[in-house]
């Protein structure tokens, strides 16, 4: 009796150790969703934001504008943190790029 209580016991350990070993390594092997690369992409270039051309601007406007829909599908607290990220960093672009069109243009000017 003895025999089997340590030979179901030694199986219930395997099957435990089985089960971790695929529950890590799914979850460690997740990628983030392509959404987040594209968010990071977009946001994670707002602090040099000031050196974009008008058209480079405009590109990541319409890009933010791409995302809040993807991210617009994602589960109530996913959805409620990104969007809002996403809303502070489009607002920041497009605030930039409001800048530089009422901003006078430079013409150079002939010297003396």
């Amino acid at each position: 009796m003895s025999k089997n209580r340590g030979r179901i016991a030694s199986h219930i350990r395997a099957a435990g150790l089985l089960l971790l070993l695929l529950a890590t390594g799914s979850a460690g092997a997740q990628e983030p969703p392509d959404w987040r690369v594209e968010f990071e992409a977009v946001c994670g270039t707002t602090d040099a934001s000031t050196t974009f051309t008008v058209e480079e601007l405009t590109s990541l406007i319409a890009r933010c504008d791409k995302l809040a829909v993807v991210i617009g599908a994602e589960e109530e607290t996913v959805r409620r943190v990104y969007l809002r990220r996403l809303k502070m960093c489009r607002d920041l672009l497009a605030f930039v790029l409001e800048s530089k069109n009422s901003a006078p243009q430079e013409t150079s000017k002939p010297g003396p």
